[in-house]
């Protein structure tokens, strides 16, 4: 932990959940259906990770299906929860990650590691996925598979997450740029050919700079967040 705060301005813990508790898989077992449900370490942890470490700013991904004993473990430690808005446009649901229900103390992503990009994911979503994310970020015109650093329906989506009430705000290179498919960085489950996105000095001075000190001016997101 130590070393990790020295490297970097935040530290995400992922897979947040197994520390209020985990599947537990026998290390000879085929598969990792015969298991069991185990209780983690909790605030036994982290009550000395606090002793060392009272300040350090600690970011808890508790992205997927979890219970009251995550929930509570958030609470206890206080940590920002993590919202992708990807995973918020579903037509017939209030859902938690769409940034008008997002809380204070949470990072709001436009996409991670693992996610499409903006653009991406808006030419592979179904039609009605797109139009009410397109509809909720109050885009309206028929260019939204445009792409590029001017991007018009990507940077509707960029604003919507900016607008959140949560602390933090993040975005990928990708989506800055408003990159395709072709450049996201990850994809779950799929052994071969991740991790390859490399960018160009060209790339990132490319980059509209001004739109994006625009938009962090507006939403007032020019403060330190830690």
């Amino acid at each position: 932990m130590k070393h990790t705060l020295n490297t970097f301005d935040a530290v995400r813990i992922d897979h947040f959940r197994a520390f209020a508790s985990c599947w537990a898989v026998p290390a000879n077992a085929k598969t990792a259906k015969n298991g069991e449900w185990l209780d983690g370490p909790k605030m036994k942890l982290f009550d000395k990770v606090f002793e060392k470490f009272p300040d350090a700013p600690i970011i808890a991904e508790d992205l997927g299906t979890f219970g009251e004993d995550v929930v509570k473990l958030l609470q206890d430690t206080d940590f920002p929860e993590m919202r992708v808005v990807q995973f918020g446009f579903d037509p017939h649901s209030d859902s938690t990650r769409l940034p008008h229900n997002a809380v204070q103390n949470s990072i709001n992503y436009v996409g991670t590691h693992d996610n499409n990009t903006i653009l991406g994911w808006l030419w592979e979503a179904s039609e009605e996925e797109r139009r009410f994310a397109l509809e909720y970020c109050g885009f309206a015109s028929d260019n939204w598979g445009e792409g590029g650093y001017y991007s018009p329906s990507c940077r509707k989506i960029v604003e919507a997450v900016w607008k959140s009430s949560s602390n933090v705000a993040i975005i990928a290179l990708q989506d800055m740029c408003g990159f395709g498919s072709d450049a996201r960085m990850n994809i779950p489950g799929v052994p071969e050919k991740n991790w390859r996105f490399r960018t160009t000095a060209d790339t990132i001075e490319n980059i509209d700079a001004d739109y994006f000190r625009k938009i962090n001016s507006l939403y007032r997101r020019t403060y330190p967040a830690f």
